[in-house]
């Protein structure tokens, strides 16, 4: 065979093998773009003037979560856990709830979930939404972003929804849980996982979980949002949004939750549905729906992907930009609205 012959083939398999590389990474790339591209606008540019609602619901999330990050809390530290606990408690009751205790022991402490709901006047126990946020702290932190801004940021929902239930098509349920962190994270003693379990062996109908974790956290500087790869092609670099994420089951959840939020809020706002393997997808209690087989998302600012106090002991009130906080749970409630008024 002549050397031209030869050179001839070579570059007619080197030609089959790019057209296969391009075809592959057109195919990645159309996926990618399935579960990252969400539907409405992000908004773009400074934040409209705060009203005087979100002024009012800042300085009730700032309270809240002085209350509850005061110190570390967990089983670790059980007398302060049971001071938050029952300052949730206590809250929930003022709002006109009757709050049900969700109790059990984790390494010989006792701890509990807390839950109320808002039964739908219309179809009470056809369809059911949660919407709940874990309130104890990781080890040697008092966790103010994680998680007394989720934890706030439930109350604050459970307080102005409570009438609710005259226009829902669903119950809503408000939980907030003990033991996220570790050492119970994803272990049958996590409170969510506690909770989705008992759902699932009663057959409860949950349509949606939206579980709100470490969501306070805002920069605008240039770099300050980080990703793990290869997501990071697609996002923007600067943290000043609100993120939604789901698992790539609940792509369709996603998309609601998404375009309704973007329809109240006028606030940054990405989403995605992602497999969990990436690491950071299923790092909260919507987890524990997942596994239970409910459709779940998780809203967050990132957490370590942002926030650089994650973790640590400087994880204070002071860190939290309540400002953005209020609008995002602004944002939250009527999303909680759009889920709860829906005929499916």
């Amino acid at each position: 065979m002549r050397i031209s012959q030869i050179a001839l083939r070579l570059g007619q398999s080197l030609l089959r093998i790019t057209g296969a590389l391009a075809i592959v990474l057109g195919l990645l790339l159309a996926a990618i773009l399935a579960v990252t591209t969400m539907p409405g606008s992000s908004h773009r540019g400074a934040l409209l003037p705060a009203t005087a609602e979100q002024q009012v619901l800042a300085q009730q999330l700032r309270q809240h979560v002085a209350v509850i990050a005061a110190q570390e809390h967990n089983t670790q530290h059980p007398a302060a856990l049971e001071a938050v606990a029952t300052y949730l408690e206590s809250e929930l009751a003022s709002y006109g709830y009757r709050v049900r205790r969700d109790e059990f022991k984790a390494r010989g402490v006792a701890v509990r979930n807390l839950e109320v709901t808002v039964p739908s006047q219309s179809a009470p126990g056809q369809r059911l939404v949660v919407v709940g946020a874990h309130y104890d702290s990781a080890h040697e932190t008092p966790g103010a972003n994680d998680n007394a801004t989720g934890t706030a940021a439930v109350l604050a929902l459970a307080k102005s929804l409570k009438h609710l239930g005259a226009t829902a098509q669903a119950d809503v349920m408000f939980v907030l849980y003990t033991n996220e962190e570790p050492p119970f994270f994803k272990t049958p003693l996590m409170g969510s996982q506690v909770h989705a379990q008992a759902l699932l062996a009663r057959g409860a109908p949950v349509v949606a979980m939206l579980s709100l974790e470490t969501m306070g956290y805002y920069s605008g500087a240039p770099g300050s949002q980080k990703y793990p790869w290869p997501l990071n092609q697609f996002y923007p670099t600067q943290g000043d949004f609100i993120s939604f994420v789901a698992t790539t089951p609940d792509l369709g959840l996603a998309r609601q939750v998404v375009r309704s939020f973007r329809s109240h809020a006028a606030f940054p706002s990405e989403g995605i549905a992602a497999p969990r393997f990436i690491p950071g997808v299923d790092y909260s209690d919507h987890a524990a729906y997942i596994d239970a087989g409910y459709p779940a998302l998780m809203v967050t600012d990132t957490a370590p992907y942002r926030y650089p106090h994650y973790h640590t002991r400087e994880d204070t009130p002071d860190k939290v930009d309540y400002d953005r906080l209020a609008r995002v749970v602004q944002g939250l409630e009527g999303v909680v609205r759009d889920l709860a008024q829906s005929p499916r």
